[in-house]
């Protein structure tokens, strides 16, 4: 950077926020998620900022190139917005503590409800915990989650009777511009949940449209004792354990018994079972098997709702099934409006699938629905691997790296961009980060494989059983232990994992044959040739 550049340097937010024309609240959020470049005084406070407008405005010359790629394509775009709001984690009062799970169960309602609303844009719950649980300001809350407004409240159980309080509170001006005190029996708690998701839409002034007064009629599960049952199986099953998810599983069949057929029900219990299998903890043909019972008998609940295409999207993500999920989540995505969850699988799916552009077309409002999940925060540079800019993705996991430095899979993502663009020396002190708990886990293998092949040296790892069938349940590890090898000059093993990456949907044709430095040093193999003639007509037929 020249002295002149740096003397047109600009110094605070207000200043980038003004050059951009954007709010301050916009380019904090595109300068944490985006990566948008903006510089930090080291040696002062982090909150001391400045950037080069050069930058920005290529920076932004090229986020607006991405955005108006995506041509008129018959997927689900970002909704025309004219309000914004996050609802933090609802308190529970009262002297039970074991009864907590009923205040998250009422945050998720009231989220639901709200993001049924299409002139509204809702953060997830998983974002709003995170920034409420650092005990951040109203303000500062708003800005990180770049919303107008905020709504939080609490509730209580006591006997028979749920009493909860709610309160709207506008964003920039911190002041509260409704509340209300709600009070009824256990068995109009979805009444009441119903009633604050209504009168904050209309504290926004919001109307809504009869799509909109449709799917707010149409609610998941009407029984109390059938919702708490489902609460306390979410919580069970967010253990990640064998004991939990069994306790899962248990209370779901249980509530189903008691209240009879509810297609959500179905649904939690069949993304239980896919669970059990995504912490390896049963690798079977079994949660496969139990998840498609449940994906029929929600259907047969409710033929026209959003649980069953739901699950069946997940089902058949996890079979490599991926023009099947990508028709379910579609389908889902219409019926329940924004969820996160279905939109961030959608866009995995036609990332793998070599529809780069029309994931990206995705990709703003995942992140302006969730902006602090890790794996969303991801998808744009995943996206530009995938192009051929391995080197601009490097700084992003680094930078997720350094906030999670516990989490073995974002260390073996950043083992595998290092790899990829030839940085050694980091990639093998990035190994070395590994806990001690977690040097046998499949993550920390894959990476030493990644490790060797950097030194120049064979990549010499014993994988278990459990380590193979992890490996075979989707394209993930298959794809990187074939870059491994390749990088290693072995491409009898390289083919091999390809292969197995390519039958779990792992379909991206331009990557495989043009954009990926380590698996085009395979080309000269005829086999290579062969799995990419397969590659390419999945890809030429595949209907986004």
């Amino acid at each position: 950077m020249s002295g002149t550049e740096a003397g047109k340097r600009l110094s605070s937010w207000k200043a980038i926020a003004r050059h951009i024309r954007r709010s301050e609240r916009t380019a904090r959020r595109w300068e944490a998620e985006e990566g948008m470049p903006v510089h930090r005084h080291m040696h002062l406070s982090l909150a001391s900022v400045f950037a080069y407008p050069a930058e920005l405005d290529a920076w932004m010359a090229r986020r607006a190139a991405v955005d108006g790629a995506s041509g008129e394509q018959d997927v689900p775009v970002a909704r025309h917005e004219s309000a914004s709001i996050a609802v933090l984690p609802f308190d529970f009062i009262g002297q039970d503590s074991g009864d907590a799970y009923i205040a998250d169960g009422f945050t998720d309602e009231i989220i639901a409800d709200l993001a049924k609303i299409s002139s509204l844009r809702v953060i997830s719950r998983t974002s709003s915990m995170q920034l409420k649980a650092k005990g951040l300001s109203i303000g500062d809350i708003a800005a990180r989650l770049d919303v107008c407004y905020l709504l939080e409240g609490s509730v209580r159980r006591h006997c028979g009777e749920i009493r909860a309080s709610a309160q709207l509170i506008e964003a920039d001006r911190e002041r509260r511009v409704w509340s209300e005190k709600f009070a009824g029996t256990v068995s109009e708690v979805f009444d009441i949940q119903a009633r604050i998701a209504r009168e904050a839409a209309a504290a926004m002034k919001l109307r809504l449209t009869a799509e909109d007064e449709s799917r707010l009629a149409h609610r998941g599960i009407s029984e109390w004792p059938a919702w708490l049952a489902a609460l306390q199986a979410r919580q069970a099953s967010l253990r990640w354990t064998r004991d939990g998810i069994d306790e899962a599983i248990g209370l779901l069949e249980d509530a189903l018994t008691k209240a009879g057929d509810e297609a959500q029900l179905h649904a939690v219990l069949g993304k239980t079972h896919l669970h059990c299998r995504e912490a390896g903890l049963d690798l079977s043909e079994r949660p496969l098997v139990e998840a498609r019972r449940c994906a029929e008998r929600a259907f047969a609940a409710d033929p026209d709702g959003a649980h069953g295409h739901e699950l069946q999207g997940w089902l058949h993500y996890s079979q490599g099934e991926i023009q099947s999920a990508v028709e379910n989540l579609k389908s889902a995505y219409a019926r329940q409006g924004s969820n996160p969850d279905t939109l961030g699988l959608l866009c995995y799916c036609y990332l793998i699938s070599g529809q780069v552009s029309v994931a990206r077309a995705l990709m703003p409002q995942v992140l302006a629905m969730d902006p602090l999940t890790q794996a969303y925060q991801a998808l744009p540079a995943w996206a530009d691997v995938l192009e051929g800019r391995h080197r601009d993705a490097v700084s992003v996991y680094r930078r997720l790296l350094d906030r999670e430095p516990q989490s073995p899979l974002l260390r073996l993502f950043l083992v595998w961009i290092l790899s990829i663009n030839g940085l050694t020396d980091e990639v093998q002190s990035t190994v070395d980060g590994y806990a001690d708990s977690d040097r046998d886990s499949l993550s920390a293998k894959v990476a030493r494989c990644f490790a060797a092949a950097c030194r120049g040296s064979r990549p010499q790892i014993e994988l278990s059983v459990t380590d193979r069938a992890f490996a075979n349940a989707n394209d993930l590890y298959p794809r990187m232990l074939a870059q491994a090898h390749a990088l290693a000059g072995e491409p009898a093993p390289a083919i091999e994992w390809l292969t197995l990456a390519v039958s779990r949907g792992f379909i991206n044709y331009p990557y495989l044959s043009t954009h990926d430095p380590l698996l085009t040093r395979l080309q000269e193999e005829a086999s290579y040739r062969d799995l990419l003639q397969v590659v390419h007509r999945r890809w030429v037929d595949f209907v986004v």
